[in-house]
């Protein structure tokens, strides 16, 4: 990993912004294949230390004595709590709705040190036995390696945004031999858009990935089975009931899922000490049915292939259901993707095999049933119909079977949103107080607050400030409202100016009358955390252009925010239009965070790469202020030793050297100008001149 960030940190200074983010799709796809390779070799490797087998789950457990089959979920239970208690860090989580949180309101950010831990744990988790889907721990590590490697190269938050979106969705079509569906689950699930600007990173990203997990582990559909088709048209009827019932077992699953959890919490238990008391009870139910350890795989080939009778199919989904909820209740890490799809099989099985009996002309053998079952469920429970059907015919390569599967999914999805259910992925954030926009646009508003946009400079009057001061303001200043603050900066209120319309009308202004006798003190403020998306509420109610910031607690006025910069940045974040704003990270205490400077009119702000034939010059021997009047901001050039960035604040005597990038700010005339010349010097030493 060292090697890779010297060679790209030594090719950062030579590309562009949008070239970098060009660079990165390919190799976020090709680390994703990597590490889906690794931990699926790691799983095998410490389930052969639990189990005696890195290969066959499910064998392995039924050979075992009973009281292994409860004595190994403890131990890794105990191995995963320790893990937490070690690293601080939260074990509970599938990984997706995570992710979701970061593209949507954290710009992406998905911290590479808070997820190697949470890797190992589900490592551990599903190895020893815990009913969880491996795909959790590769999207998450997936994500935070392109969210890392994204920042690194310091490209637009829209674009860290996708390529987190596409390393999550290629480590789907990885593990699942799906790109198709992988993509599709990027694009449906964590991104909630399938903008055009998306899907082309997302599909190369996650047929890389798929390439090299197919040479490392095979180019095999994951489940080879009969090839299944629609026997008659008469079958939709069965495979509409069968839609229906799938949506209520999907909401069923997600309400266990989080009654578990519920349970958990309110529980006593010291938390390090939770995966191993609920390992403990998977255990229990693995004496009886050991199907329900691990993700199920080799469960699910059976039932496609007509293999489990017909009390298993019955007895199953409901044991695998509270497994998999005691597994994740308990602060197990891992996917739900495969416990879904497990569940989806069995309930189709066991509906199939009923159907086929009473009307065995009509209808297909219950192998079809399980088969459209299993995306049933899963569409019904992350309302993604169309990854569901992608993932399954990818899986499986069956054709026939893509009709009853179209129909079946949409009625499971159906169903669930009739019940007005979120998705599992939704109802996870909304458990922690997170309500999240969907598309482009209320990502970008969510993620932005009031602090990032608003002006600081402040003005306003005293609370005991006369009449005659009142209306100078007003006739000074451009606004129809102005600010009432009292000695200390408290803001009071704000006079609107119809309200001095009568007053002025009367001639002579009256002496005794004061700001404080003027303030409507119900007038609207805004706090500094407050999401952009909130603003826009309260300014659609008000009509007003501008409204005050204040501080939560003391209500010191600090700024203002105006309708304009809505529009400003809507406008060039979403609309991709040039505005007068310009963006910088800035570090805080509150950490790193986006922010627009409004830029004097006819100003621009640009990088420029140095070439070579101005080498060695200094900013001083440019005569940037006196010849263009521009300002250098920022010099950026590669460590000779590491060749990563170092950014550095310039001097006049700061020497400009081959590659380095040096961002200047001043009026477009000016920058048009130094540019010109830079090129015209090119041009001149090439041609001997």
């Amino acid at each position: 990993m060292r090697w890779l960030s010297r060679w790209l940190g030594k090719l950062q200074p030579r590309l562009s912004g949008e070239n970098r983010y060009l660079l990165l799709v390919p190799v976020i796809g090709a680390l994703t294949g990597l590490a889906a390779v690794l931990i699926s070799h790691l799983i095998a490797f410490c389930q052969n230390w639990f189990w005696g087998s890195g290969h066959n789950l499910l064998e392995a457990a039924g050979a075992l004595p009973w009281y292994f089959r409860i004595l190994i979920p403890i131990v890794g239970g105990l191995v995963v709590g320790l893990i937490g208690l070690l690293f601080r860090t939260e074990t509970r989580g599938a990984g997706s709705s995570g992710l979701i949180q970061a593209i949507a309101l954290r710009g992406g950010f998905v911290s590479l040190r808070q997820t190697l831990p949470r890797t190992f744990t589900a490592i551990v988790t599903m190895a020893s036995g815990g009913s969880l889907g491996r795909e959790g721990p590769i999207i998450t590590l997936a994500g935070a390696v392109g969210s890392s490697l994204a920042r690194r190269f310091q490209i637009t938050t829209s674009q860290v945004r996708i390529l987190v979106c596409a390393a999550a969705g290629s480590a789907i079509g990885a593990v699942y031999n799906a790109p198709i569906a992988g993509s599709l689950f990027a694009l449906e699930i964590l991104m909630g858009n399938f903008a055009l600007e998306v899907f082309g990173p997302v599909v190369v990203a996650s047929v890389i990935s798929t390439l090299i997990f197919r040479s490392a582990m095979g180019d095999l559909p994951r489940f080879v089975i009969p090839q299944y088709q629609l026997v008659s048209g008469w079958e939709l009827f069965t495979y509409l009931a069968l839609g229906i019932l799938a949506g209520l077992v999907a909401v069923a699953f997600s309400r266990a899922l989080f009654f578990a959890e519920d349970i958990f919490d309110k529980s006593r238990i010291p938390k390090w000490l939770m995966p191993a008391v609920g390992f403990a009870v998977v255990g229990m139910i693995g004496v009886f049915y050991p199907h329900v350890f691990g993700n199920g795989y080799e469960t699910v080939n059976l039932a496609l292939h007509q293999q489990l009778p017909l009390l298993l199919l019955l007895a199953l989904p409901l044991a695998k259901l509270v497994a998999t909820a005691l597994t994740l209740g308990a602060r197990g890490t891992g996917g739900l993707f495969m416990p879904l799809l497990m569940v989806g099989g069995l309930l189709g099985g066991a509906f199939g095999s009923q159907v086929h009996e009473l009307f065995p002309e009509h209808t297909a053998d219950q192998g079809a049933y399980a088969l459209v079952g299993m995306g049933a469920v899963l569409a019904g429970a992350t309302h993604a119909p169309l990854t569901a059907i992608m993932m399954i015919y990818e899986q499986t390569n069956s054709y026939l079977i893509v009709l009853p599967l179209m129909f079946t999914c949409i009625i499971s999805s159906v169903t669930v949103r009739l019940l007005r259910t979120d998705s599992i992925h939704m109802q996870t954030l909304r458990r922690r107080g997170i309500v999240l926009p969907r598309g482009p646009e209320g990502s970008v508003m969510q993620t932005l607050s009031v602090r990032d946009v608003m002006h600081e400079e402040i003005a306003a009057v005293r609370d005991n400030a006369p009449f005659t001061e009142i209306v100078e303001r007003f006739l000074k200043e451009p606004y129809n409202n102005l600010y009432v603050v009292n000695e200390e900066g408290r803001f009071l209120g704000a006079i609107r100016l119809h309200a001095l319309k009568a007053m002025l009308h009367q001639g002579d202004a009256p002496p005794t009358v004061i700001a404080r006798d003027l303030v409507d003190d119900t007038f609207p403020v805004f706090t500094p955390n407050q999401r952009l998306a909130e603003t826009m509420e309260t300014f659609w109610r008000e009509h007003v252009e501008r409204l005050p910031v204040v501080e939560p607690d003391s209500r010191r006025l600090i700024g203002w925010l105006s309708k304009r910069d809505l529009f400003g940045v809507y406008s060039q974040e979403i609309l991709r239009k040039k505005q007068l704003l310009g963006r910088f990270s800035l570090k805080d205490t509150e950490g790193e965070r986006d922010v627009f400077v409004e830029l004097p009119e006819g100003f621009q702000l640009t990088t420029i790469a140095i070439p070579a034939t101005i080498a060695g010059r200094t900013i001083r021997d440019l005569a940037l202020r006196s010849r263009y009047n521009l300002h250098a901001l920022q010099l950026k050039r590669p460590d000779p030793y590491t060749g990563r960035p170092v950014v550095q604040l310039p001097s006049p005597d700061s020497r400009l050297d081959e590659g380095a990038q040096l961002t200047v700010i001043g009026p477009a005339d000016g920058l048009a100008r130094f540019q010109l010349d830079i090129y015209s010097t090119v041009t001149d030493e090439d041609n001997g001149v």
